[in-house]
């Protein structure tokens, strides 16, 4: 007896592709017009005190030395935005030498202090420059210009992140739905069988790449499920494309063209050419995020 075909994922036309992408975007406008602001002026007033905090710690920033960062190993994150140019958190790291941490370690704080006294913003902050003390309206526009500056990141990347956690919450929700249970395994799968038939994991390597849900088919093929939100499109290209596509060639790399399919759960603004490249010459099954009904019926034509 010959055996039962396996079951294809699903395949959308580029019109059904359209259709979707127009209806995400039209939401996202829609969200961003509601919550966008209001967003922004939360995170200023969280972050306002903290900055003053900051300030009165160094003097005004005159004063950055090993001590500042002995006393409060988390405050780099924060004083990376004093500096000009803003410094990226693995520029910081690179240039402190030290391995990247979530806390500056007490053997590095005078190397913190080394890189971020000389690159104080001279626009924002002139006094430090000039040495003295700074006047009552450069320290407020100094205070707002760097909360609003941190604020503005901290929206972007916090909306990003949020949306990530909901969409792999949504994922795993129709996954116990469908019966499949959650291994509790956090080891690398390097092999098929390594995650059971029937089951998924949370973040998880796969491969020599992380995936945001690793999921076993009961047919025995693994379905390497990723979520990922786009602010526009040219951030589309870059999660979808570049990264998505290329762990999708990565997986089928490591463990065979036949035995992985790579799938994506979207949501936020893409542009259509990517859509249908990572869908057509990726080989990426695409979902979204207001259709996961597509994937329990995937979940149940497989058995």
């Amino acid at each position: 007896m010959a055996p039962a075909a396996l079951v294809a994922p699903p395949v959308h036309t580029r019109e059904q592709l359209k259709v979707a992408r127009d209806l995400r975007e039209a939401a996202f406008r829609a969200r961003w017009r509601a919550e966008g602001a209001d967003a922004v002026v939360a995170a200023c007033e969280e972050l306002r005190p903290q900055v003053e905090a900051v300030l009165r710690a160094t003097n005004n920033l005159r004063r950055i030395d090993g001590a500042v960062f002995r006393n409060d190993p988390d405050v780099w994150q924060l004083l990376r935005y004093v500096c000009a140019p803003v410094l990226s958190e693995e520029n910081f790291w690179t240039l402190v030498g030290s391995p990247k941490s979530k806390t500056v370690r007490s053997q590095y704080a005078d190397d913190a202090a080394e890189v971020i006294a000389p690159v104080v913003d001279p626009v924002r902050f002139p006094w430090v420059r000039e040495d003295r003390e700074p006047t009552r309206m450069e320290a407020y526009a100094a205070v707002l210009s760097t909360v609003v500056l941190l604020a503005a990141q901290r929206v972007g990347t916090g909306a990003r992140g949020d949306v990530s956690k909901r969409q792999e919450a949504a994922v795993a929700s129709v996954l116990a739905a469908a019966g499949y249970f959650r291994d509790l395994s956090s080891a690398r799968i390097a092999f098929i069988d390594d995650l059971p038939r029937g089951s998924y994991s949370p973040e998880r390597r796969l491969g020599s790449a992380k995936c945001d849900v690793p999921v076993r088919l009961r047919d025995g093929r693994l379905l390497a499920i990723e979520c990922k939100v786009s602010i526009g499109p040219k951030n589309g290209w870059k999660r979808l494309n570049r990264e998505t596509g290329g762990k999708a060639e990565t997986w089928r790399a490591h463990f065979g063209a036949g035995q992985v399919i790579t799938a994506v759960v979207l949501d936020g603004v893409f542009d259509l050419g990517c859509l249908v490249q990572a869908q057509d010459r990726q080989g990426v099954t695409i979902f979204w995020e207001h259709d996961l009904d597509a994937l329990s019926r995937f979940l149940v034509a497989v058995g």
